[in-house]
């Protein structure tokens, strides 16, 4: 970061409750991530965006943060196990193809609830 874009100044600011509640729920009405880059942008006299709250696109966001999370897992455990089959004979290759065939479960298990998961938010917007 350049020397002249640091924050290295502080303000500090007293408030009584009812400013410091009302200024947290017009921040809690807005896209910013930090009270601080808010409370700079209005100092400043920039764009303070609003926010509309999609409850629904928030649950989508999360069911889909966490379909992510579990399928980058599964691919880490599928690379693995290519890398441990192409590297062994015999036995072991028995074993590493049967945790290949549980593997292989639970990829169409996943792959299941990501069509349920994707059918049912389909349902669901096209009934609004």
């Amino acid at each position: 970061m350049k020397e002249e874009n640091k924050r290295n100044k502080w303000l500090h600011v007293r408030l009584t409750l009812q400013e410091y509640e009302k200024i947290q729920t017009a921040f809690g009405q807005t896209v910013h991530e930090s009270l601080s880059d808010y409370t700079r942008k209005l100092l400043l006299k920039k764009l303070v965006i609003g926010r509309y709250k999609d409850t629904g696109m928030q649950e989508l966001l999360a069911e889909l943060t966490s379909l992510r999370r579990d399928l980058h897992g599964i691919a880490t455990n599928y690379n693995q196990l290519v890398k441990k089959i192409n590297s062994t004979a015999g036995n072991e290759l028995k074993i590493h193809l049967s945790e290949g065939k549980i593997l292989q479960r639970v990829i169409e298990d996943s792959l299941k609830s990501v069509t349920l998961f994707i059918n049912q938010s389909a349902a669901k917007w096209l009934q609004s």
